[in-house]
């Protein structure tokens, strides 16, 4: 690979490209479905591209190919000088030389890559034949997933950068349906690990079960404003949906409604958001971003006070700051602005607690729709949820097909405390504790 960049950084420099940049990527994924212990799909991808960016005339062009051999060169060079001769955005991207230091990450488990296809395969049975074996009422179980992923990537430029990253992980996701006489109910788990010996079929067959038969029978609560507790894994989920808005791109785009609020309260003093490169296992964990600036920790919210946005190289030189470490790019794309492991950080308060402190409300188990019920700028929701009430700080009867609706930077403000149960939600990268919230409005019965 040094070989083949070392001849296109030649052969560009003789086409007029005064800096240059590579950046290749390097993935293999695993995903084995299976349905009444039979295996319902099964995948196995090996992906690889190389992205270039370059400076033609001043201006930058981009291109990428998915085949990494020396005559991509010529086809990758001719593509970028197009791109660079009719980009005529005011704010031109630049090649970075480098930052002074790096913190080092290990985001690579090598005992993962030990782990064989058949073993793989025998957990999502596991999984399945244990929710089925644990009550009468489990019919079916529609979805038992079990992934798991590797990748590597380095990014090289003409200025002496010469960085690499590697990392990966396995994921597991099942579905349990319950029925009782024509009531049918659903539940759900899902694990996100570093360590398969940590890796328990049981524990999650035993989530999705109770989850699903818990709802058995459930009605509607009455429509109202109820003091409430988002559950770690909702709380996490709708962050996800949301975090754009802490992207200084979205701002000046004028795409947030966190514009113009910098050094300015936008959340409870209980609120505290940070964006952490350096937290082994998640997906979000990197030494360098996607133009070679190194990664740090930043508090995106302090105690309620909204401290920075997120930014990449070009972004800073607008807002005339400095980039926080958050460009994102793939060899496909060009640069944006994402979060590395954003997260509100965990209170005292083991979740027992929360419900004693709020006394009387309801528990947010469950939302759905975010894709469409939810506004990433505004931050306007109206979300399908199930949960349950809790009453004299105990639970007392479980809910669904309700709705809860409202703004999400007002309910940020409503926050009155954070447990201690932080977790990630389904993108790896994004995750919260459980919330405790003084109002939510319901539309129930």
């Amino acid at each position: 690979m040094k070989q083949l960049i070392t001849k296109l950084f030649e052969q560009g420099r003789n086409m007029g490209f005064s800096d240059m940049e590579i950046l290749t990527n390097e993935n293999e994924s695993f995903e084995v479905k299976i349905y009444e212990q039979q295996i319902d799909s099964y995948k196995v991808t090996d992906s690889k591209g190389m992205g270039f960016r370059g400076v033609y005339d001043n201006k930058m062009g981009y291109s990428y190919t998915e085949k990494l051999a020396e005559d991509s060169i010529e086809i990758l060079l001719r593509e970028a000088m197009q791109n660079a001769m009719i980009n005529d955005s005011p704010d031109q991207d630049v090649i970075f030389e480098g930052s002074k230091e790096y913190v080092k990450t290990d985001n690579y488990f090598p005992q993962l890559d030990k782990v064989t296809v058949e073993e793989k395969i025998q957990f999502a049975k596991d999984m399945e034949s244990i929710a089925k074996g644990m009550d009468n009422r489990i019919k079916s179980c529609p979805y038992c997933f079990f992934g798991s992923g590797s990748g590597k990537s380095a990014l090289v430029n003409s200025k002496g950068l010469d960085l690499n990253d590697k990392g990966n992980s396995i994921y597991c996701y099942m579905e349990a349906l319950a029925q009782d006489g024509e009531d049918l109910s659903d539940g759900f788990s899902f694990c996100f690990e570093n360590s398969f010996s940590d890796f328990k079929p049981e524990n999650l067959a035993k989530e999705a079960v109770e989850k699903a038969i818990s709802y058995l029978g459930a009605k509607p609560i009455p429509s109202d404003t109820y003091k409430a507790v988002i559950l770690n894994t909702v709380s996490s989920d709708i962050l996800s949906a949301v975090n754009s808005c802490f992207s200084a791109r979205a701002v000046q785009k004028n795409m947030s409604s966190l514009k113009g609020k910098l050094g300015t309260k936008v959340a409870s003093k209980a609120v505290t958001i940070v964006d952490d490169p350096f937290l082994p296992g998640q997906s979000g964990t990197s030494s360098f971003d996607g133009e070679g600036v190194a990664t740090k920790y930043k508090e995106v919210i302090k105690e309620g006070v909204l401290k920075t946005y997120l930014h990449n190289m070009k972004t800073a030189k607008i807002d005339k700051t400095e980039s926080t470490g958050n460009a994102s790019r793939s060899y496909k794309s060009n640069i944006g602005v994402a979060p590395t492991n954003l997260y509100f950080t965990k209170g005292d308060m083991p979740f027992a607690e929360l419900l004693k402190e709020m006394g009387e409300g309801i528990v947010i188990t469950e939302v759905s729709a975010l894709h469409s019920g939810f506004n990433a700028i505004s931050g306007d929701f109206s979300l399908p949820a199930k949960g349950y009430t809790v009453k004299n700080g105990e639970k007392e009867k479980f809910f669904r097909q309700i709705t809860v609706s409202g703004n999400y930077f007002d309910m940020l403000k409503d926050v009155l405390a954070a447990g201690d149960d932080l977790t990630f939600g389904t993108n790896g990268n994004i995750g919260s504790p459980s919330l405790l919230i003084s109002k939510i409005s319901v539309a129930g019965e």
